[in-house]
C-alpha cells in the first residue's frame, strides 16, 4: 500500500454515534471504538450457514458516492467457511432490513437472484 492510498484510507473512517447515525472522525476515535464496541447489527446460524451483518467503520464505497459502512455476509459454515453472500450498506436502518433480507435468502436455500 502506498503513503497515498494510506492517507486516502484514514480519510474514510466514521464513529457510530448513539442513535447509529454517524460522522467522520480521526483515526484514534475510530480504533478505540472499534475495539470497544459491539459492531454486530445481527448474528445467527440459519440452516448450517453464518449469516453476520457488522459496523464496518470504514467507507467501503472505493468508487465514491455514499459512503458504505456495514456489511452483510452469509458464510458456508457456522463459524467460518467461504462468504457465498455480501451486500454494503449506507445507514443502520438499511444494514437492518438487509440482515433479514440475507437470513430469508439463506431459509428459502441459498438461490441465485434474479
Amino acid at each position: 500500500m502506498t503513503l497515498k492510498n494510506i492517507k486516502a484510507f484514514l480519510k474514510m473512517m466514521y464513529y457510530l454515534n448513539e442513535d447509529k447515525t454517524y460522522r467522520k472522525c480521526s483515526t484514534e476515535e475510530w480504533a478505540f471504538q472499534f475495539e470497544t464496541m459491539n459492531r454486530h447489527v445481527g448474528d445467527d446460524i440459519i440452516n448450517g450457514k453464518h449469516v453476520s451483518t457488522v459496523w464496518l467503520g470504514t467507507d467501503h464505497n472505493f468508487y465514491g458516492g455514499v459512503p458504505l459502512l456495514l456489511e452483510t455476509m452469509v458464510f458456508s459454515e457456522p463459524r467460518g467457511g467461504n462468504d457465498i453472500y455480501m451486500r454494503r450498506y449506507t445507514t443502520w436502518e438499511q444494514a437492518v432490513e438487509g440482515h433479514k433480507k440475507a437470513v430469508q435468502w439463506v431459509r428459502d436455500g441459498c438461490k441465485e437472484e434474479d
